[in-house]
């Protein structure tokens, strides 16, 4: 079955760290998703893959903001002096 997507892109900085968040938002295709956007968050050392979903791109992307914040060690947290 076929779908129609679109996808953002937000940047934002948290300490020394970029993360690039790219917004999936699903224009036409099955129903599936419990929202319109998705933001897909790879695993890494400090945390697990997530899903996040939302009804705008940019309530989606705030939600993943908010989790990568909270995966950051407290000393990346900090600008350093």
């Amino acid at each position: 079955m076929a779908s129609l997507m679109r996808e953002d892109r937000f940047v934002f900085q948290f300490g020394t760290e970029e993360h690039v968040l790219r917004v999936q938002e699903m224009l036409w295709g099955p129903e599936g998703w419990p929202a319109p956007c998705r933001i897909l968050v790879p695993a890494s050392y400090r945390r697990e893959a997530r899903s996040f979903y939302g009804a705008t791109p940019r309530e989606a992307a705030e939600k993943a903001a908010e989790y990568l914040a909270g995966s950051v060690s407290p000393s990346e947290k900090l600008p350093p002096a």
